[in-house]
């Protein structure tokens, strides 16, 4: 069972800027259960869309896969196919903890866990590649870069799976999603303070783009059939194909 996320009590917070550091480590899953709307629905899609679009012999990439919950997915749709995963995450907690959780497979050569920044990864043979719920983590500036390498080493039809935090162009829309996903929290057990402690230590830290940058970044990359698979306030997943 995941460890209550409490970091945000007003007896912890450290005002630090947000990371994934160890304490974060420990309390992620719950963390990112009870913030993202539609985040268990967006893993059970990785899993569906990987079996329609993973080609055999070829890889899948999990990138930023912090405790490797989209990596499992990935496992599932592949499952006794020939293929290698590769899991990627800068944060030295993230990949210690997957390397223990999915031990007997990184020992079977199928799964392979990296800690190394996502701007360096070199990306080969994909068929699937997962970015989920990431970029907005990642240096506006580089995001572009990020997605050109992907396209590069993507197979052709193979599929990029992209989830992502959104705002609005219409400051009332963007008001009343903020207002909702406020709710939401809340109700999964957030106290106001909390709510408001951590969005003031993602400040800079996670900054996101319109759904529209989003689309015209892939198209400019050479990306096809690009598509919204699912929306929850102000979340969403879009595909893109090679």
């Amino acid at each position: 069972m995941a460890k209550r996320d409490n970091i945000f009590k007003a007896s912890n917070s450290n005002d630090l800027p947000f990371s994934f550091n160890e304490e974060v480590t420990e309390v992620f899953e719950d963390m990112i259960d009870r913030s993202v709307p539609g985040y268990k629905s967006s893993l059970k899609l990785i899993e569906n869309l990987g079996k329609n679009y993973y080609q055999n012999n070829s890889s899948c990439y999990d990138l930023g896969c912090s405790l490797g919950a989209s990596t499992l997915s990935l496992l599932k749709a592949v499952e006794e196919k020939d293929g290698q995963i590769y899991a990627v995450d800068n944060s030295k907690a993230m990949i210690s903890n997957c390397n223990s959780k999915f031990k007997n497979l990184t020992d079977s050569n199928k799964l392979d866990f990296i800690n190394q920044d996502l701007e360096d990864v070199e990306i080969k043979d994909a068929s699937v590649v997962v970015i989920n719920f990431v970029l907005q983590f990642i240096d506006s500036s580089k995001r572009e870069g990020l997605l050109e390498r992907v396209f590069c080493g993507m197979k052709k039809n193979g599929l990029l799976i992209l989830s992502e935090k959104t705002h609005f162009d219409n400051k009332y829309r963007n008001q009343a999603l903020f207002n909702l996903h406020h709710s939401f929290k809340f109700k999964n057990g957030y106290t106001k303070m909390e709510i408001s402690r951590k969005r003031d230590a993602l400040e800079g830290v996670l900054i996101t783009d319109l759904e529209k940058d989003h689309r015209q970044r892939l198209i400019k990359i050479g990306f096809r059939e690009i598509r919204k698979v699912m929306s929850n306030l102000n979340f969403f997943t879009l595909i893109a194909q090679k």
